[in-house]
């Protein structure tokens, strides 16, 4: 099968647990680093899927690069083109698909406890889950669900956190967190984080049994990657 093409676009702000993943169900993968300088390519069809990372950017700026990346959601979502977005990337796709990204009333940075949206989908995808799954979350901008997906998981301070719409999943959740990788955050961004609050927490708490944290999140990343290369399999044997 053709590579799954992975967008970056700040270098810190790596595929993490994807690439440990992809390397597990023995696909192979191609980077598109943004922040290096790579152009976005819209020959789509010479990967298997397409994958979009976090960033430091807001949707919302003008760079050249954000257009372009709307455009080749746009196109790959007109043929149904497998799509997982994370983070900015979640943001991306919404808005690409007509929605709104927007500031949130307050940054939600660190380690919260997911609310499943009762609906179908999500109690069929997280029903082995328990209720007390906390994900990592580093993000000052909210989406709105596009039309016709399904929700999936929220936070108390976040609702829409996650989607599915055809062979789309997003979520603003960094699922693809590994303890490396957020060790790295607190290097890099830490000592920018505004005072720690209800919705963001200090350097040491977010790096606070980090291990076990990220293994306890695994159990739903593992539950959205299985359920993305699924479609992306189905998808290609159509």
């Amino acid at each position: 099968m053709k590579p799954v093409r992975i967008y970056r676009h700040d270098e810190p702000v790596g595929a993490g647990y994807f690439l440990d993943f992809l390397k597990n169900q023995q696909y192979e993968y191609e980077l598109i680093a943004i922040d290096q300088g790579d152009a976005v390519t819209f020959d789509f069809d010479k990967s298997s899927g397409l994958v979009f990372l976090g960033g430091d950017s807001s949707v919302n700026d003008s760079f050249s690069w954000i257009e372009d990346e709307i455009n080749l959601i746009q196109r790959a979502t007109a043929e149904n083109f497998p799509i997982f977005g994370h983070c900015f990337g979640a943001q991306l796709i919404s808005k690409a698909l007509g929605e709104i990204v927007s500031p949130m009333q307050h940054k939600e940075i660190g380690w919260f406890t997911l609310d499943w949206v009762e609906n179908p989908v999500a109690q069929e995808w997280f029903s082995q889950l328990s209720d007390d799954i906390q994900a990592i979350h580093w993000h000052e901008y909210s989406l709105t669900i596009p039309n016709g997906a399904t929700s999936l998981f929220g936070t108390q301070y976040c609702p829409n956190q996650a989607f599915v719409q055809n062979n789309i999943v997003a979520t603003t959740a960094h699922v693809e967190a590994t303890p490396a990788l957020l060790k790295q955050w607190v290097a890099e961004y830490g000592d920018d984080l505004p005072p720690a609050s209800q919705t963001i927490q200090s350097k040491s708490e977010i790096l606070k049994d980090v291990k076990v944290r990220v293994e306890n999140m695994q159990r739903l990343t593992n539950v959205l990657y299985e359920r993305w290369l699924i479609m992306l399999q189905r998808y290609h044997s159509s």
